[in-house]
C-alpha cells in the first residue's frame, strides 16, 4: 500500500492530475454557467451557483472525489502509455 501511494500520489505530476480532476468535477457548473450567461437563462445560472455552493460545504466529499478522479486519470494515462510501448 505504501509503495502504491509513493508511486501514484506523492509525486510532482499529481498536481496536474488534481487540477484536471477539479476541472472534471466542476465541469457541470462551468458548462451551465457559460450557457446560462450566453443565453441569459437564469435557471442555468441558478444551477451553476447551487452546484458550487452545495459542494463547497464542509461535510461534502469534494476533496476525496477530486482525488479519486485524479487517481483514475493518472491510472488511465499510465495504462495508455503502457499500451503504446
Amino acid at each position: 500500500m505504501w509503495n502504491w501511494l509513493k508511486e501514484n500520489i506523492f509525486v510532482k505530476d499529481m498536481f496536474l492530475y488534481i487540477l484536471l480532476g477539479a476541472f472534471v468535477f466542476y465541469a457541470p457548473s462551468w458548462v451551465a454557467f457559460i450557457i446560462g450567461v450566453s443565453t441569459q437563462n437564469n435557471i442555468l445560472l441558478g444551477f451553476s451557483a447551487t452546484y458550487v455552493l452545495i459542494w463547497f460545504g464542509p461535510f461534502t466529499p469534494t476533496i476525496p472525489a477530486i482525488f479519486s478522479i485524479a487517481v483514475a486519470l493518472k491510472q488511465l494515462v499510465k495504462r495508455i502509455k503502457r499500451q503504446k510501448e
